[in-house]
């Protein structure tokens, strides 16, 4: 008897392979982790902000969610192809009826790095946030922008 569905990762044929490999592998840690006691326990606290990578002519467009998070307390670098964000996050929320009370707070660093193989330079990266979206834009390096090339007949 197998406690895990098998589902072969070919039934979604218009979907890349590691797109299907890796919703299993968030499937798993989000939901099969309860089988071992509490579920997520040991990734309790643990955030990142969700981001969205565009190519564009001559930049990357990188988006990360980043609700609740003050603009002031987020880092924005480049190093050898890695564009790093990190920053600090704490939210509360309190809630006060009659006979009932809540109170949520969570806090912590998060960090998070993209490779970004054809921009190495920080010069000309830019970065502003607006409505917890932050927007980062990152020109590609000289030497990656696409080059025609003329093929020749003999």
């Amino acid at each position: 008897m197998s406690i895990f569905r098998n589902q072969p990762l070919s039934t979604q044929p218009g979907r890349p392979m590691f797109s299907q490999l890796s919703d299993e592998m968030n499937r798993f840690w989000n939901n099969e982790l309860s089988l071992f006691g509490r579920q997520g326990e040991a990734l309790e606290g643990l955030w990142q902000p969700d981001i969205d990578i565009e190519l564009k002519k001559n930049k990357y467009l990188v988006r990360a969610d980043i609700p609740g998070v003050n603009p002031k307390e987020i880092k924005v670098s480049m190093d050898n192809g890695n564009l790093i964000i990190e920053g600090k996050r704490e939210t509360h929320a309190e809630e006060n009826r009659e006979d009932f009370r809540r109170v949520e707070r969570s806090f912590g660093s998060f960090y998070r790095s993209v490779y970004l193989a054809d921009a190495t330079e920080a010069k000309g990266i830019e970065a502003h946030c607006h409505n917890g979206v932050l927007e980062v834009t990152v020109p590609l390096s000289a030497s990656a922008k696409q080059k025609k090339i003329e093929v020749k007949v003999d």
